[in-house]
């Protein structure tokens, strides 16, 4: 046994708050249970990044080398077309990563800017150590598969807002995935999602708000609850 200090799930890196590693632990193994020794290893590594208002995680043409477990606030995955205008991609909230695998896996630069909508904190990862530990941990391969499988369904689920629903639907299958995306987003950013304008936007939540009011109680689904298809 070497003199290095070992972290476990009870014991958080000196430079990280104990509730943010808690929440860094819980998240990960909600996907898939990592052992202690795997999460020693994790934060060995892990970095505590505070992003401001309007502040990058990445920007387009640089290169993606972290990838991040949001402890608080919420990041845009976005892209900006040559007009100057911007296409939401995604979004980033407590619980959930950010980092864009497409640009990581393929190595080049990125395509797309991840700006944090509201102050936000979180635990990041050099992306070149954990592919190096899902080709050599059973437990970080697991978990990948895992990540992996969650972000197709995600793209499903998307495609299929996009191609099948109305604006209407998509802002009911948006707001049901993320409950608390208004706290922490504009609705121009909301907009640009749903694919509306901010105008066209405010007219679907002001009927969706008319339809709701009469009934809310007994018709209300339970939070973030989605209607089955």
């Amino acid at each position: 046994m070497s003199g290095v200090p070992v972290h476990t799930p009870a014991t958080p890196p000196a430079h990280i708050p104990a509730a943010e590693w808690q929440a860094f632990v819980a998240g990960m193994n909600t996907l898939s249970a990592l052992s202690d020794e795997d999460l020693a290893e994790a934060a060995s590594l892990c970095q505590r990044v505070c992003l401001d208002k309007g502040e990058a995680l990445l920007r387009a043409g640089e290169q993606a080398h972290l990838v991040g477990f949001v402890v608080s606030g919420g990041l845009r995955e976005h892209y900006v077309l040559a007009d100057g205008g911007e296409r939401t991609k995604g979004f980033s909230l407590p619980g959930w990563f950010a980092g864009s695998l497409s640009d990581l896996i393929s190595g080049e630069v990125s395509k797309v800017w991840i700006e944090a909508a509201a102050p936000s904190v979180l635990l990041t990862l050099p992306w070149a150590d954990v592919r190096c530990w899902q080709g050599t941990r059973p437990a970080w391969t697991r978990f990948g598969w895992r990540v992996a499988e969650r972000l197709y369904m995600m793209k499903v689920e998307r495609e299929y807002e996009l191609l099948a629903m109305d604006a209407a639907a998509r802002l009911e299958a948006t707001l049901a995935r993320w409950p608390t995306l208004e706290q922490v987003f504009s609705q121009r950013d909301i907009a640009s999602y749903v694919g509306v304008t901010p105008v066209h936007l405010s007219r679907l939540r002001s009927s969706r708000g008319t339809r709701e009011t009469p009934s809310a109680k007994a018709a209300s689904p339970a939070p973030g609850s989605r209607p089955s298809r």
